[in-house]
């Protein structure tokens, strides 16, 4: 796959993932951070090619590159993998989700607040875009794809508490949030199915007092995320 954007970039290269080729913009300003990135892709004999800005933009599919991308073989992971936990091991579910923003910035918050891993539906894919809103925090953290009633069952059978984040809970900072637990994120226009709200151990929701009444959902998941942390430290 190609990533792109110097954090991105920066990242992959310091990951377990394994890099094919740099490509660099050949009349960019080889300021610090370029010339770091080239040393780490050349400490990992990883060949850098030189590309017009151009071809940089078709290769990546995107005008905000930064001058840089990277190939590198990067794949999602499966559930099996997944060993048996430690106490307060949690993890996110994003379901029904649709911008990759979205996807990007619920992956950051979720390797910055240490949780084991994020899983995503099957119909949804890990893109540049994705790659480059995490800032990197994609190769930090396994990503996982997997139907939203399967992981439940295999979260579940692991012992872990069920939490979905939706109205019409208990206030968050009044929930336990402690030991292993699954939080599921609704979609942005969507709220977490009945089917879903049935088989959770526990909703929580957010206060909320303004007139749209309405967080983003990567703010939501991160409020969550990090109440947690605040639980468990």
């Amino acid at each position: 796959m190609i990533f792109y954007g110097r954090n991105v970039v920066k990242e992959a290269l310091t990951s377990k993932f394994k890099s094919h080729k740099l490509y660099i913009q050949n009349n960019i300003n080889k300021d610090n951070k370029i010339s770091e990135i080239i040393a780490l892709a050349k400490s990992r004999a990883i060949h850098v090619e030189d590309i017009n800005p151009k071809k940089l933009s078709k290769l990546t599919n995107s005008n905000e590159h930064q001058g840089i991308a990277i190939e590198i073989d990067y794949s999602v992971e499966k559930l099996s993998s997944i060993n048996i936990p430690d106490f307060n091991d949690s993890f996110i579910y994003i379901s029904d989700v649709t911008y990759e923003h979205n996807i990007g910035a619920i992956i950051r918050s979720a390797e910055c607040s240490g949780l084991k891993g994020v899983i995503i539906p099957n119909n949804t894919n890990i893109t540049g875009t994705v790659a480059k809103i995490s800032t990197g925090a994609l190769f930090h953290i396994p990503v996982y794809r997997e139907a939203i009633f399967n992981s439940i069952k295999f979260f579940k059978d692991l012992g872990f508490k069920i939490v979905g984040i939706e109205r019409d809970g208990e206030k968050y900072f009044e929930s336990d949030l402690s030991g292993n637990n699954l939080l599921i994120i609704g979609g942005e226009d969507k709220s977490l199915s009945d089917r879903v709200r049935k088989k959770s151990d526990l909703i929580v929701e957010i206060p909320q007092f303004g007139k749209v009444n309405s967080l983003n959902m990567s703010v939501a998941a991160s409020i969550i995320m990090f109440d947690r942390v605040r639980q468990v430290s």
